[in-house]
C-alpha cells in the first residue's frame, strides 16, 4: 500500500498564487490568519506552510457570485444619503 503525502506549499508560493506580497503573507498569517487558506503546522516546526488541495479549497469557496454582489450593492445605495444640502421643503399652499 502506497501513502501519498500532500504537497505543501511556502510562503513564496502562496504570496505569488493570491498575488500578495510575501510579507503581507507572513503578517496576516500572525495577525489576521482567517484571511488565509489554513495552515498545515508541523510538530517542531515553526516555518508556514499550506497544502495545496487547502488553498485551491479555500479560494474556490471565497468567489462570490456576481449576483451576491449586485443585491449587497442595492442594499447599501438604498440607505445611503444623498451627498450636498438638503432640498429646501416646498411651501404648503
Amino acid at each position: 500500500m502506497k501513502s501519498v503525502m500532500p504537497e505543501l506549499i511556502t510562503v513564496e508560493e502562496l504570496a505569488f498564487a493570491l498575488k500578495k506580497t510575501v510579507k503581507s503573507i507572513r503578517s496576516d498569517a500572525t495577525r489576521n490568519p482567517k484571511c488565509l487558506p489554513p495552515r498545515c503546522r508541523l510538530p517542531g516546526n515553526k516555518r508556514l506552510l499550506w497544502r495545496r488541495e487547502d488553498v485551491k479549497d479555500w479560494i474556490d469557496k471565497s468567489v462570490e457570485s456576481k449576483t451576491e454582489n449586485d443585491d449587497i450593492a442595492k442594499e447599501i445605495n438604498r440607505f445611503q444619503r444623498k451627498r450636498g444640502r438638503p432640498p429646501k421643503p416646498k411651501p404648503r399652499e
